[in-house]
């Protein structure tokens, strides 16, 4: 077998298989960095704006469980609701089985979203403050789905 090409295939079975496997971070709005062993397959969103937000950013086909009143895009209205932004049902948030949560830090109940956390969820905590903040937003949301291109795109 010729150098080149032994070296090309170590260095691809060096690597994760689909990006799946490659470990995602990202800093939240409150300054935490969030680190997840592969992009979220399975997302709880506890809050319409970021529900619409994660679809911008190409994961909406992820999102398993979000709250009352996400019902934009048209999508969303077929997802499990887990309660109302103020008033989350903890225990329908965890059977839905998520490896991530999105939750809106000014507007969810801090003692929730400290309980979901010590059930070991990781917990992303939004706040976008200005216009301009929903792209990067946008971008990291992607990031924590694996949907860089799209969220790119969606971001622009």
């Amino acid at each position: 077998m010729a150098p080149l090409t032994l070296a090309f295939l170590l260095l691809a079975a060096s690597l994760p298989s689909g990006g799946l496997r490659a470990e995602v971070s990202v800093v939240d709005d409150a300054g935490t960095t969030l680190r997840l062993a592969r992009p979220a397959q399975r997302i709880v969103s506890l809050a319409p704006h970021l529900t619409e937000t994660l679809f911008a950013a190409g994961a909406g086909g992820r999102v398993v469980g979000t709250v009352e009143y996400s019902n934009f895009p048209p999508a969303a209205a077929n997802i499990a609701r887990v309660g109302g932004y103020s008033q989350i049902d903890l225990e329908r948030v965890v059977a839905l089985k998520p490896d991530l949560v999105i939750a809106w830090q000014s507007g969810n109940a801090a003692a929730h979203l400290d309980r979901l956390r010590a059930l070991g969820l990781p917990v992303y905590l939004s706040q976008p403050d200005r216009i301009e903040d929903v792209a990067s937003e946008i971008e990291r949301f992607g990031v924590l789905a694996g949907s860089t291109a799209m969220a790119a795109r969606g971001a622009a």
